[in-house]
C-alpha cells in the first residue's frame, strides 16, 4: 500500500478520535414531557374493557452522546394504585398501557422506580448524538380491567402513574 495512503488513513482517525473526545466535555440531559396530565375512566364492575377518555404521548429527549434510554411506567404500590379513599382500591394488575397501538399490559413488573412488582417499560431507545434519536416519542392508551373483580365498589377512584427515563 502507498505511504501517503496509510499516513492518510492515520490522520483521518486521529481526526475522529479528537472530534469524539471534544464532545464528551458537554453537559449531558434527559427529560421527560407529557402531553397531558389527566386520564378519566368510566368503570363497570367485572368488566373488562374500560379504557381512559384520552391517549397521552411521552416526549423523552436525551441531549447526550451513546447513551440507552428505558422509560417507565409505575406506580408507587403495586397494591393501591388507584383508590376511593374508603379502603377500597384497584392494584396495578388491572392497569393497562398499550405504547404506540400494540397490545395491553399490565403494570406487573419490576422497575429501577416504584413498588415491586408496579410497574412497566414503556420504551427503550439509544442515542448516538444530540438529534440523532432523539427526541422520543410514545403515545400511550389506557385500560382498567376489572374482570377479575366483579365485586368491585362504586365510587371515585384516584392514583398517581409516574413516568421516568432512565439513561445508561
Amino acid at each position: 500500500m502507498p505511504q501517503v495512503w496509510t499516513e492518510w488513513k492515520t490522520i483521518a482517525l486521529v481526526i475522529c478520535v479528537m472530534m469524539l473526545t471534544a464532545s464528551l466535555g458537554h453537559a449531558q440531559t434527559l427529560t421527560v414531557a407529557l402531553s397531558g396530565n389527566s386520564v378519566n375512566f368510566n368503570l363497570a364492575a367485572g368488566r373488562a374493557s374500560n379504557p381512559g377518555n384520552t391517549s397521552i404521548t411521552v416526549t423523552t429527549t436525551c441531549v447526550c452522546l451513546l447513551r440507552n434510554v428505558d422509560v417507565y411506567a409505575y406506580f408507587a404500590n403495586g397494591a393501591f394504585a388507584l383508590n376511593d379513599g374508603l379502603g377500597d382500591s384497584i392494584p396495578s394488575s388491572s392497569f393497562e398501557i398499550s405504547t404506540n397501538g400494540g397490545g395491553f399490559n399490565a403494570l406487573t413488573n419490576g422497575t429501577p422506580f416504584g413498588g415491586a412488582g408496579a410497574g412497566i417499560q414503556i420504551s427503550n431507545f439509544f442515542v448516538i448524538f444530540p438529534g440523532f434519536g432523539s427526541p422520543h416519542n410514545d403515545v400511550l392508551n389506557f385500560n382498567i380491567d376489572l374482570s377479575s373483580q366483579p365485586l368491585q365498589a362504586p365510587g371515585t377512584y384516584n392514583g398517581t402513574l409516574t413516568i421516568r427515563a432512565q439513561s445508561l
